[in-house]
């Protein structure tokens, strides 16, 4: 039993309850009839009765404890899968999907209604490896989801806003460092509706498209609009990431109309200039930041 015959046994025991269901030949199908030994061949297609339908869903519970008339996927998490199953790698998630790295600039987290003490003079700190979907209430007034993974560690070293200082910094995910984009991006759906929701990106085609694409996102944190010329325009500036992020700069082309007048203006310069700025060389040359609104009108792909 695997995850994708799981499904195919669901969606078999769920249609036209009470009738033959018909199918095309497949290798689920196949496993499935020779190790339940139920269906027949009709043609170059498989039928299955009701009474075929029946006895697989009552071999299914047995086998699993978990009824595939009800349970249409296998648990997502490997501890729950356990409790059903001896193969826990059953389970349709692996193990780091709800993994989160978080942080503050003050050294401090204030989460479910307590706070964490992150710092120490003898072990700086990137942050924690937190699972997202325990957490269940974030008392910092804003949020800050940060590209880069060397930025984490540095978050109480940059020149900030003051809106920025006591917020909580989220790393976006990858998929080498254990820290999840879709675990990110679901907690700022389940708690950030309330809060200033900020992206602090590289000033780069990519970066702006993912500060845009950030559901509710109010502002994109990046240089002082002073800074900008001088950060693309410069020898740290980075001319070839920009010519690999064509895709990127089309996307912000059509968008940048509904925008606000700083990002407009951001949008131009780096088509302008052809290059872009990294959040390292940002904190290596001590670039001032400040927040930049975003509008949330964006034209469809």
């Amino acid at each position: 039993m695997d995850k994708k015959m799981y499904q195919w046994i669901s969606n078999l025991v769920n249609s036209k309850r009470g009738m033959a269901t018909v199918r095309a030949r497949s290798a689920e199908a196949a496993v499935v009839m020779e190790r339940y030994q139920c269906g027949r061949t009709q043609g170059d297609k498989l039928v299955f009765s009701a009474i075929d339908k029946e006895n697989l869903r009552n071999q299914i519970k047995k086998e699993l404890n978990i009824d595939p008339c009800s349970v249409h996927k296998l648990p997502a998490d490997r501890i729950e899968t356990a409790k059903h199953h001896d193969n826990e790698n059953l389970a349709n998630k692996a193990v780091s999907h709800d993994h989160v790295l978080i942080n503050s600039p003050s050294g401090v987290l204030h989460l479910n209604n307590n706070t964490i003490d992150l710092q120490s003079a003898q072990i700086p700190s990137a942050g924690i490896m937190s699972l997202g979907s325990k957490i269940s209430q974030i008392d910092h007034a804003a949020i800050i989801v940060v590209e880069n993974l060397a930025i984490m560690q540095l978050c109480g070293s940059f020149k900030l806003p003051l809106l920025c200082h006591d917020a909580l910094w989220i790393y976006r995910g990858d998929h080498k460092s254990g820290s999840r984009v879709d675990a990110c991006y679901d907690l700022i759906k389940r708690l950030g509706n309330n809060k200033d929701l900020i992206v602090f990106s590289d000033m780069d085609p990519k970066g702006i498209e993912i500060a845009l694409s950030i559901a509710n996102a109010n502002y994109w944190l990046g240089p002082e609009m002073s800074e900008w010329e001088n950060c693309l325009a410069s020898q740290y500036a980075s001319r070839s990431g920009y010519d690999l992020q064509g895709v990127a700069m089309k996307y912000l082309l059509k968008q940048k109309h509904t925008q606000s007048e700083p990002i407009k203006i951001l949008i131009e310069q780096m088509a302008n200039y052809r290059s872009s700025y990294r959040q390292e060389h940002m904190f290596s040359h001590n670039i001032p930041l400040s927040l930049h609104k975003l509008e949330r009108t964006l034209v469809r792909p």
